[in-house]
């Protein structure tokens, strides 16, 4: 994909999004960009664990959770601290 192909892609989904915490954070992620501080976010040894857990979860080895089921094992995690 070219990046006019890339950029017309972004430009309508960003016309159509309403959420305005995800076009600020479009906005920092851009702004970020075009200061350089990208590459401050994680360090070497960082990307190397998530490259880990990626190849974890490529194989099997490891599963993923939606954004329900981690709610739900918060939630059932939470009840058993607050049990007596």
């Amino acid at each position: 994909m070219s990046a006019i192909d890339l950029q017309t892609e972004i430009v309508q989904m960003i016309k159509d999004e309403s959420d305005t915490s995800i076009l600020e954070a479009i906005r920092t992620l851009l702004y970020r960009v075009r200061q350089g501080q990208v590459d401050d976010d994680f360090s070497a040894e960082d990307i190397a664990e998530l490259d880990r857990r990626r190849a974890s979860r490529l194989s099997g080895e490891s599963k993923g959770h939606t954004a329900e089921e981690s709610v739900r094992m918060l939630r059932a995690a939470q009840a058993r601290d607050e049990a007596p």
